[in-house]
């Protein structure tokens, strides 16, 4: 997967109803530095219809497929 691939979600679970199925631009990495200096690796997203930038924990990206 590639920074401005178009991306879809698969159906995750009932409680993930703002992801499910849909679809989003894939804006690359983003990795949070704690301050115990732990580094936890998110993703950036932008969902078809929304303004602003989703956040999402990497083990979501198992559900995430390119679209061709």
């Amino acid at each position: 997967m590639k920074i401005g691939d178009l991306v879809k979600f698969a159906y995750i679970n009932g409680h993930c109803w703002d992801v499910n199925n849909k679809y989003a631009v894939y804006l690359g990495e983003n990795f949070l530095v704690r301050k115990d200096d732990t580094v936890v690796e998110n993703h950036k997203v932008l969902l078809q219809g929304q303004t602003r930038i989703t956040i999402i924990d990497r083990a979501l990206l198992r559900w995430l497929t390119v679209v061709k």
